[in-house]
């Protein structure tokens, strides 16, 4: 189970990918927050990684290639395990 502590982290760890490399990592706040959900609600990996895809596809008219958001996906079960223990 997911946990307040695990949101914000996660939070953080999304804001920080900044995977369109703004300046004021906050332009992304809609797409952090839609990936959260995203991440909450699906369990098949590749399935979360299309639909991350399709948030900056649909926002941006940018491709965010799969083995990044393979690798976002690594820290974040990194991150879950951390906030369990």
């Amino acid at each position: 189970m997911m946990n307040a502590e695990f949101n914000i982290e996660l939070y953080k760890l999304i804001a920080d990918w900044n995977p369109m490399k703004f300046e004021d990592a906050s332009m992304g706040d809609q797409e952090v927050y839609d990936c959260m959900d995203i991440i909450h609600q699906t369990d098949d990996r590749d399935e979360t990684v299309k639909r991350i895809q399709h948030v900056y596809h649909f926002s941006f008219d940018q491709y965010i290639p799969a083995e990044e958001i393979h690798l976002l996906l690594d820290r974040v079960a990194t991150l879950n395990m951390q906030c369990k223990l």
